[in-house]
């Protein structure tokens, strides 16, 4: 090889190495950009994705190619698959190829009788291909099997995660329904109490009631207008949170579109513990972590047999005292470990121990689930008998209004009576809306508990 060239990609390296050294760090121009570009990305993920009437598979779609955790759970499969083809590289040969340039002043020489001979080349340019291959080395299997079940344990997670930020967002959505419907009727009991105050200014302008009965009218006028607008501000913080689960700005604006409600799962309970035990990400997970370890003991006795590397070296050198320009060098190269304070002896317990803590921790997993499953399904149940109450409530206490709203119209009963039962009314108008929400939350966290949650979802046509 040309020695100006070397040189000349010698200083390019060293040129390379000592800008990227003295590049400096600039925070507030690094805080600035990413400020800029994130706006920017905010808002053109707003506009690609939000549409005007947005149903709760949409919104499912969209958290699942923007949301952040999902993401950083993609990351960390992709690295897991990298891991586990890297653990998988060392069962093919390595191959290097070193370079090696030498130059001496003065050239070496060595003595003979009353002279001097060179002993080599002054300068001396020598290329080096090594080859090694593992011949006999068990731990290199079970390192790969740790990895592949590490491969299979992020993709399990990958998908767990996905479930978890479905049950966030339906618990979002309908709580942003139910707000919704909580607003339209407090539109509506405004409305009314507006009228009443009215009405009630009138009387008391002709002296049919008294001033405190005017008074409380337009106190419950207030009171409404205040509730209102706490509902709104509430509504457009539980959207902000739906939004940042989806990926996007919680400034931005979003609507809503009705959703189907979804049905109860069937099956008695026992049919539902047997479905957690054998589909739920947590255990199977725990299933491979247990493997792992299992894994890890075999490593733990691979130290106590040896492992045998094969090797060849191919050298090539433009030494002219060198009789050979080329040639191979092979050679088997084994390693046992004789004596090493009975280290190996004690990772070899630590490791059976770390299997019996693994199934210790599956099983502690269990009973977790199964409990959280026989909560969600007595939820579920509750939930159901809120319901039916709820909605029995609201006709009792909608004919009472009717009755007593049409004895204050003849006189028989005044304002204040009026009032209160209005306010019943409404309560229990308000405990429907919130019972409907809390069934369908109760659905999807039943579904969760199990393992069921649904992950995929078809492409739905949008109106307008």
């Amino acid at each position: 090889m040309n020695n100006k060239l070397i040189l000349s990609l010698a200083f390019t390296c060293l040129t390379i190495l000592t800008l990227t050294g003295c590049s400096s760090f600039d925070g507030q121009k690094v805080r600035q950009e990413h400020v800029d570009y994130y706006r920017q990305q905010l808002d053109k993920k707003a506009d690609d994705l939000l549409l005007a009437n947005v149903t709760l598979e949409d919104c499912l779609r969209i958290a699942m190619e923007n949301n952040l955790d999902i993401q950083v759970a993609e990351v960390q499969q992709r690295i897991a698959k990298l891991d586990r083809k890297v653990s998988f590289s060392q069962f093919l040969p390595q191959i290097n190829l070193n370079y090696n340039y030498t130059a001496w002043d003065p050239q070496p020489e060595m003595v003979t009788g009353t002279g001097s001979q060179p002993m080599h080349d002054k300068r001396i340019d020598e290329i080096t291909w090594q080859i090694q291959m593992s011949i006999f080395n068990p731990s290199t299997w079970f390192m790969y099997s740790m990895h592949k079940r590490g491969e299979e344990i992020a993709e399990i997670a990958a998908d767990y995660t996905r479930q978890m930020i479905v049950l966030q967002v339906t618990a979002y959505y309908y709580y942003c329904l139910g707000l919704e419907e909580i607003e339209t009727v407090l539109e509506s009991r405004i409305r009314a109490a507006e009228k009443l105050a009215e009405q009630l200014q009138d009387y008391h302008t002709e002296g049919m009631v008294f001033a405190w009965q005017s008074d409380q009218a337009l106190v419950n006028l207030k009171t409404q207008k205040l509730q209102r607008l706490h509902v709104h501000q509430l509504l457009e913080q539980t959207k902000g949170k739906l939004l940042i689960i989806m990926g996007l700005s919680p400034l931005n604006s979003i609507e809503l579109k009705t959703a189907i409600l979804a049905t109860e799962p069937q099956g008695t309970l026992e049919d539902m513990f047997v479905e957690t035990l054998l589909n739920h990400p947590q255990l199977r997970i725990a299933d491979r972590k247990i493997a792992i370890e299992r894994d890890n003991v075999k490593l733990a006795l691979a130290n106590f047999v040896p492992s045998l590397i094969g090797f060849a070296n191919r050298v090539n050198t433009n030494d002219g005292f060198q009789r050979y320009s080329s040639y191979w060098m092979t050679g088997l190269s084994g390693v046992l470990t004789v004596f090493n304070g009975f280290a190996n002896i004690y990772e070899y317990d630590a490791a059976k121990e770390n299997v019996k803590k693994s199934a210790l921790e599956r099983e502690q997993a269990t009973l977790t689930l199964l409990l959280e499953v026989f909560r969600a399904y007595q939820s579920l149940e509750l939930a159901q008998d809120a319901i039916d109450i709820a909605e029995n409530n609201f006709k009792v206490s909608s004919g009472k209004y009717d009755q007593v709203y049409q004895q204050w119209r003849e006189g028989l009963v005044d304002a204040s009576e009026m009032l209160s039962v209005l306010a019943e009314k409404e309560q229990a108008q308000m405990i429907k809306i919130n019972s409907k929400f809390q069934h369908q939350l109760a659905i999807a966290t039943l579904l969760n508990a199990m393992g069921k949650t649904k992950i995929d979802f078809e492409e739905n046509e949008h109106d307008g």
